[in-house]
């Protein structure tokens, strides 16, 4: 249809149908829907928007040739480890204990080894594999903050139109949480993206972290403040969760400057 559009037009029209579509998909089959919605306008974009999906080239920049191996363990000791901490944490505040797995774990965790992977990556190959890329012309860390912002408000008619995610607790605090971890995250597997060249690691991690925290939470421990573990400290997006992930892109930021500047010719450094 257009097949000459830049890398800012197409990044332009990617976040309008994907930001569009989450307001009218929200409450259909309990945002069913709505998860899969990056990957269909990625679909969309490639095969008929921009046609670049009828060439090996449109699909390589989507990074699902390459498995970026190195990274994994770096994707999961940054999500899932993150999530451990926090919810350990939360037992050493004394906001709620351990106890033995209860109920349907099992079943839980079947259900979400199949179902997990398919919506992270439905996900990711939107947020990480076609946008971030097409907005490399902004620079590595304003492209992580703008897909960070978009993912932010794609999840917002969810939020607040739907009793499924984050409808407990004070509104504003919980949002303020939401926004500030979600761009944190987004800077976290932005990196992992960039460092690896691959989408792979970006969905092992979002897998990761979804998986860890709800077994935990639901599992693993109880209390008698579901409200200040679950949404305020060691939820998905808790205080505590917003603490270990920022200081893990602080982490790996400082890393990679301090690389660059050890590769760096001696005429360039001075």
């Amino acid at each position: 249809m257009f097949e000459r559009l830049s890398d800012r037009t197409t990044s332009i029209v990617f976040i309008v149908l994907t930001l569009t579509i989450s307001l009218g998909t929200a409450n259909i089959a309990g945002g069913l829907v709505l998860a899969l919605s990056p990957l269909l306008v990625v679909m969309a974009m490639l095969l008929v928007i921009t046609r670049e999906g009828y060439s090996r080239d449109g699909w390589r920049r989507l990074g699902m040739g390459r498995l970026g191996l190195r990274t994994w363990p770096l994707a999961v000791a940054t999500t899932a480890g993150v999530c451990l901490l926090a919810t350990a944490g939360t037992v050493a505040l004394g906001f709620a204990r351990f106890s033995a797995p209860q109920g349907d774990w099992l079943q839980s965790v079947i259900a979400l080894s199949i179902t997990g992977p398919i919506l992270a990556f439905a996900e990711e190959i939107g947020w990480r594999g076609y946008l971030q890329p097409r907005l490399a012309f902004l620079g590595e860390r304003w492209a992580m903050l703008v897909v960070g912002l978009v993912w932010v408000a794609w999840h917002l008619s969810y939020i607040l139109f739907t009793p499924y995610y984050h409808s407990e607790g004070n509104r504003g605090l919980v949002l303020l949480l939401f926004s500030g971890s979600v761009i944190a995250f987004s800077f976290l597997f932005g990196y992992l993206r960039v460092m690896s060249g691959s989408v792979w690691p970006v969905v092992l991690a979002h897998f990761a972290h979804n998986a860890t925290f709800a077994l935990l939470l639901e599992y693993a421990i109880s209390t008698e403040r579901p409200v200040v573990v679950r949404e305020y400290l060691a939820g998905d997006t808790g205080l505590f969760v917003l603490v270990g992930t920022t200081a893990c892109v602080l982490a790996i930021g400082i890393s990679r400057s301090a690389a660059s500047r050890r590769s760096a010719p001696a005429s360039v450094r001075g």
